[in-house]
């Protein structure tokens, strides 16, 4: 148990609301409770950005697991941009990888693509425009850059976003206020 100045300190916190939307954010997401996080979220406008741990996150996007990435970022709200990068990279390696079928599908399907091609018309051409294409061109597909500089800028911008949460925080908390009623009597 806690000693008594410690639970004085703890009857003395507030706790605002979008932290307890959080927890139970996280407690659907712990329990495969899909639809009813992404109800929750969309409903309350606050999202959990939690992912499981950062550095596999980090680590899935440098080695292009995109499966991996996609996954996690679907619990995560994004900022529309970094959506965007993050998709446009995925079509770029499927192309490369001569996975045609999946990159068109992302292309025409993904709300992030859709969104490129309204705000940035050009891009979103020239990815068709490699989709296209009998063959890969590295330097047209990564005129400035490479790969793996891409992957990393792209960890860098998606790893600021998330955060790493301890699992269980809801249950642990009920635990605690479990414990206290019962040290009050």
């Amino acid at each position: 148990f806690f000693s008594s100045s410690v639970w004085a300190v703890m009857a003395e916190l507030e706790v605002e609301a979008p932290d307890i939307i959080r927890l139970v954010l996280q407690f659907c997401a712990e329990n495969n409770l899909s639809r009813t996080l992404q109800t929750l979220q969309e409903e309350s406008h606050v999202s959990l950005n939690t992912v499981d741990s950062l550095d596999n996150f980090v680590q899935d996007i440098h080695n292009g697991n995109w499966d991996n990435v996609v996954r996690a970022v679907s619990r995560v709200s994004l900022p529309s941009e970094k959506l965007m990068l993050l998709y446009d990279q995925i079509v770029v390696e499927m192309i490369e990888l001569r996975e045609l079928d999946v990159a068109r599908v992302l292309l025409r399907d993904s709300p992030a693509l859709q969104l490129l091609k309204n705000n940035n018309a050009a891009r979103y051409l020239k990815l068709e425009g490699l989709l296209n294409k009998t063959f890969f061109d590295v330097r047209e597909a990564y005129p400035d850059s490479t790969k793996d500089k891409r992957r990393q800028q792209i960890a860098q911008a998606l790893s600021t976003e998330v955060q790493v949460v301890p699992p269980s925080r809801l249950l642990t908390l009920l635990n605690y206020a479990v414990k206290w009623q019962q040290f009050q009597g």
